[in-house]
């Protein structure tokens, strides 16, 4: 037995690290890659090696070797986790993060940072104007691999403060051979109760003619996307009130009830061709296209308490002037809308390049084209319920169940169309589109097996348009516009709230969506005498030229029995930017459009540092200091500013009774952009210990730092203008000084021991955990409001993953946990009105509360080329929840309880 084992792990260790060139190796970018996919073991059928050992071996083998700190996920690994998007399969690598809403994961964070530049096959990608693709837009099916940088190199990409994530596709000459390969599954969502499908199908070809290796390869997928995800939402603004025999107390201005839910679909195709004409020289040209399409529906209940209701059963939590429930009648109608939503993304990179190697000499270069744009339209139907207005029963923050905010209406007929009637028409859209050109050109000389072992040095050039536009129409119905009136079908909206016992009123009456959009043409000219599409108003657009070159040394030495490697390098980079947008005033009911224009250009240098100790054949120290910058986003850099009408905020209070359109205690709203901006600039240092034990087992510990300056977040400041007096702005701002500074522990095997049963050494491990100690200072504009250095918004800081496995020659399961700890959401300026009137009150965090996830698959292969499988994500379905801080002394309310989707996967795997 023992021997056999060991003559297992040898067979694997051998047939994915030690082949000739070919397991593992450097490209042009000094990266650790897989020069063929992991085919099916041809070894002696007693020999057992299994995919989830393969795929473990081949990222370990990849993270022990790579020059740089990253944690890697091979094809084999996504392929058997229950996940259907990249952003899902990151969510199982150390230190990343991901939010789960809209039947998905997104937003990835590294570390607790969303500020990390995306490349796919080593070139920059993005959606629409922005800097970074939506990874949740990969489906796993079209990856080879996922590499997570966390420290970088001058041949890299510049990363962001955050790290770099690159996505490999498949290659034709990756393979032996002819390839076919796909999958299709239905899909079952709890909460929509809807029925979907997945599907996606690989070709490839591989000639071997007198002009070398020729390959082709195409592969399309398609994943449905039909969500119900379900809120109870508690106001963030907070009402103050004397009561008699009670004095001044705090409530909500309303609890509303909410229903988000869509039909999505992504379609995704990429190709690529490979000619090796020899041994030293390798052409080839690729294209992809990411779709994205979207049809979703909001429908909102907001049951509004009312500053002048009649209160009554009123209690106060101990100790407090803070409502936990009471019983409202009158002064409050509760309103409504129904929102239909589209969105579209059409992405398209098409590229070519060439590798050259002779004796140490390797040259390779590449251009690309990338164009993607990004459309999203919605139009709002607003209604509310006519008089006599319902009673109306509030608990702001339920002991029951998840907790959160709860009300029921009562002696109302919440499904009689002539309870209800339109109040307005809005419409509104936005328009994202970014072109770009990039090339490289890199060299890498191998010297000899130490001192100086590689020069590398390399240039880059990209060029990137960008612009962005907008509209926003809004018209009033007449009177009397009843349900019943209208040339509308009307629908109860479905319960989705899975499992909540808190009392609530959660069905109402709203147009169809499709109602809406059939009879648009009728409902414009009802509200506003316009029968059109608004048309898109252009808002910003400008060019941004980037030139970088780096050099870089890669070394090696012994020093007794431990040798030391790794690497020095600097990265130059030029910005150049021309930014062209308009201001927006509105006067006297008209918008007026002024141009403004700014430009600004800077040079970076980037400096890299690394040391990779190996202290025994299995045991080794990485150190490693970089400098990174983070430029802003295009839409942080617009010029522009929109400013409302005078005195948009201008309240008569007993302080103030004289407050009116010329008294300089009002303000006009305005928000916009900040060509100003600065890069978000970082000093990172890295250290990992890290013990190889097995070819498929390791345990590694991680020590990180980043000292970050200039933070950017959207934050209202009240400012004095010379030509509109004193102006209530919304725009970014860069923060102060910040840090991240945490440690990464890590675990994986199989259990492999000789001492154990022979079925128990089919189980296997996964688990990780990352703490992370945060901080950043506010705007200096906001100092006042909130000194000091506060938590930084998105980051937890308890990380952790959890996986348990089993796999044989024919049969795998795996259950994954993966855990956040609480975090800030956004941090936002309250109106508090015991302040005054139009006085702007500190700014405070809304908090995200810890929760975590539970994920299952399994696979079964009846035969050699013919997979089953079956995946349940967010198998606990625990609700999502989160609390707005709304006073300086520290009171707070629930604001959000959102309970998201469970999706059930069940299909079949082929290849030939």
């Amino acid at each position: 037995m023992r021997n056999r084992i060991i003559l297992a792990c040898t067979t694997s260790a051998l047939a994915l690290v030690a082949m000739p060139s070919a397991a593992l190796a450097q490209d042009q970018d000094g990266q650790v890659t897989v020069e063929s996919a992991p085919e099916d073991p041809t070894a002696d059928d007693a020999i057992v090696v299994t995919a989830i050992q393969r795929s473990l071996a081949t990222s370990q083998a990849i993270k022990q070797d790579s020059d740089q700190i990253v944690d890697s996920i091979v094809a084999e690994d996504i392929g058997k986790l229950p996940d259907v998007t990249a952003t899902e399969s990151l969510a199982r690598i150390t230190g990343v993060q991901v939010d789960y809403a809209n039947g998905t994961a997104a937003g990835t964070r590294v570390r607790g940072l969303p500020n990390i530049a995306t490349t796919y096959n080593g070139r920059e990608l993005f959606t629409g104007q922005g800097r970074a693709v939506a990874l949740q837009d990969f489906p796993s099916s079209s990856i080879a691999r996922i590499d997570v940088y966390k420290s970088g190199s001058a041949n890299l990409l510049e990363p962001g403060v955050a790290g770099l994530i690159d996505v490999r596709a498949r290659k034709p000459l990756d393979f032996k051979g002819d390839r076919i390969a796909g999958g299709v599954s239905g899909v079952h969502w709890k909460q929509s109760q809807k029925l979907g499908v997945d599907a996606n199908l690989l070709l490839s070809k591989r000639w071997e003619t007198g002009i070398g290796d020729i390959g082709f390869l195409i592969e399309g997928s398609y994943t449905d996307l039909k969500f119900l995800d379900s809120s109870r939402n508690v106001a963030q603004a907070i009402l103050s009130r004397n009561v008699a025999g009670l004095g001044t107390i705090r409530y909500p201005s309303f609890v509303n009830i909410n229903y988000n839910t869509a039909d999505r679909y992504r379609p995704s195709v990429a190709t690529a061709l490979q000619w090796r004409p020899s041994n030293e020289l390798e052409l080839y040209a690729d294209f992809l296209f990411q779709g994205y399409r979207s049809s979703g529906y909001g429908s909102n209940l907001q049951i509004n308490s009312g500053v002048q209701a009649n209160l009554t059963d009123i209690e106060l939590f101990p100790g407090t002037n803070k409502v936990k429930s009471m019983t409202a009648s009158a002064g409050g109608v509760p309103t409504g809308n129904q929102n239909v939503v589209t969105g579209k993304t059409d992405t398209y990179q098409a590229g070519t390049g060439f590798i050259w190697k002779r004796d140490g000499l390797k040259i390779t270069g590449d251009v690309a084209f990338t164009d993607s744009t990004y459309t999203r339209e919605t139009t709002q139907f607003n209604y509310s319920l006519v008089v006599p207005q319902p009673t109306r029963t509030y608990d702001f923050d339920t002991d029951i169940g998840a907790g959160g905010g709860g009300v029921v209406v009562s002696n109302f007929p919440v499904n009689d169309p002539a309870r209800y009637r339109m109040v307005a028409l809005g419409e509104n859209g936005e328009q994202s589109h970014g072109r770009d050109w990039q090339g490289r050109l890199d060299l890498d000389y191998r010297m000899g097996p130490t001192g100086i072992t590689n020069v590398q040095a390399g240039v880059r050039f990209n060029s990137r348009d960008f612009d962005f536009a907008n509209y926003s129409e809004r018209g009033n119905a007449p009177a009397g516009q009843f349900y019943s009136l209208l040339p509308l079908d009307y629908h109860t909206v479905a319960p989705g709230f899975r499992g909540d016992k808190v009392p609530i009123t959660r069905v109402f009456l709203t147009p169809t969506a499709d109602s809406i959009m059939g009879n648009l043409d009728f409902l414009r000219d009802l509200t506003g005498d316009r029968t059109e599409v608004p048309p898109f108003d252009r808002v910003f657009f400008g060019n941004e030229k980037g030139y970088a070159g780096y050099v870089q040394g890669r070394y090696a030495f012994d020093l007794g029995s431990m040798t030391v490697d790794g690497l020095v390098g600097l990265r130059a980079v030029r910005t150049e930017t021309e930014i062209n947008g308009f201001d927006r005033v509105t006067e006297g009911g008209e918008t007026i459009l002024r141009p403004v224009s700014r430009s600004k250009s800077y040079t970076d240098f980037l400096p890299n540092v690394s040391a990779r100790l190996r202290l025994t054949p299995k045991l080794q120290l990485r150190l490693a200091f970089t400098e990174t910058r983070t430029r802003p986003g295009f839409g942080d850099l617009n010029p522009s500013l929109t400013i409302g009408a005078p005195a948009t905020i201008c309240t008569p209070s007993p302080d103030d009774p004289e407050a009116g359109p010329d008294n300089p205690n009002c303000v006009r709203t305005s928000n916009g952009g900040n060509a100003d901006l600065e890069p978000i600039k970082s000093q990172n240092y890295d250290a990992s210990l890290e013990w190889y034990f097995s070819r498929g087992g390791s345990l590694t510990l991680g020590l990180f730092q980043r000292d970050v300056t200039g933070f950017i977040s959207d934050f209202t400041t009240d400012v004095e203008d010379a030509e509109f007096g004193r102006l209530r702005v919304t725009r970014p701002f860069n923060g102060g000084k910040g840090r991240l500074r945490g440690i990464e522990a890590a675990f994986r095997t199989f259990l492999r021991f000789p001492q154990l049963p022979e079925w128990l050494q089919n189980f296997g491990v996964l688990a990780n955990y990352t703490y992370i100690d945060h901080g950043t200072e506010l705007p200096e504009a906001l100092a006042e409001s909130l000194p000091g250095q506060q938590r930084i918004a998105g980051v937890s800081n308890h990380i952790a993953n959890a996986s348990v496995f089993y796999e044989n020659q024919s049969f795998s399961a795996r259950l994954s946990y993966n855990y956040r700890s609480d975090f800030v959401v956004v941090y936002n300026r309250v109106n508090d009105p015991s302040l005054g009137a139009g006085v702007l009150g500190p700014t405070l965090p809304v908090v995200e509360d810890g929760r975590g996830s539970l994920d299952f698959n399994a696979t079964l292969d009846p035969t050699k080329n013919v997979t089953i499988a079956f995946s349940a994500t967010n198998l606990l379905g625990a609700a999502a929840t989160n609390h707005r801080q709304y006073d300086a002394e520290g009171n707070t309310y629930p604001w959000q309880t959102r309970f998201l989707e469970t999706i059930y996967r069940v299909g079949v795997r082929f290849r030939f």
